[in-house]
């Protein structure tokens, strides 16, 4: 009985470890990419539209970069990913800063969007 009990705590050890590894930091290539913020009728805009923010955002390159300058900057930041779709997109929410913007890769602003399903 007393090696049933040994194995209960190692084996729920191994599966809290799993756990966290699932949830990681995104990978260093979603960092090189190119990104632009989606507009309301669906175009892409330069980044530097954020510079009307403030200049702390002058230089931010990604959607994580950004979170990062308003964490630095003391506001909760949230993001979240679409993968779904035809165009994948990260969202940044910053309410304190009044910040929402939807971020897209180059690639996808690239191409036409589809045109909404006709019921």
């Amino acid at each position: 009985m007393l090696l049933v009990l040994v194995c209960i705590p190692y084996s729920a050890h191994t599966a809290q470890t799993d756990k966290t590894k699932i949830s990681k930091a995104p990978p260093a290539k979603a960092e090189s990419a190119t990104w632009l913020l989606a507009g309301r009728e669906g175009e892409c805009t330069s980044l530097s539209i954020l510079s009307k923010k403030g200049p702390e955002f002058s230089d931010v390159k990604s959607p994580y970069q950004l979170a990062e300058t308003l964490q630095a900057a003391g506001h909760k930041a949230e993001i979240k990913e679409f993968k779904a779709g035809t165009r994948p997109a990260v969202e940044v929410r910053a309410p304190s800063a009044g910040l929402y913007v939807m971020f897209v890769k180059k690639e996808f602003c690239d191409k036409p969007i589809p045109p909404p399903e006709k019921k």
